[in-house]
């Protein structure tokens, strides 16, 4: 049984230029730098959802109330 090919998002963009940089046909060229930069938008998104949750979430502390 083969396993499925994983793909992290953070590598996606600098990929995504490269394979852009050396593609012979523009259009092409052309969506890979929009993949290159929505892949950096969804992970500006993520890191800022993450570090807001870190900042304001919900922590697990009893605040002195009994059960």
């Amino acid at each position: 049984m083969s396993t499925p090919a994983v793909y992290h998002l953070n590598e996606l963009g600098p990929q995504a230029q490269m394979m852009a940089r050396n593609c012979d046909n523009q259009r092409l060229a052309m969506i890979l730098q929009y993949v290159a930069l929505g892949s950096m938008i969804v992970m500006t998104g993520v890191a800022a959802a993450q570090m807001l949750k870190d900042c304001f979430g919900t922590h697990n502390h009893d605040h002195g109330r009994s059960p």
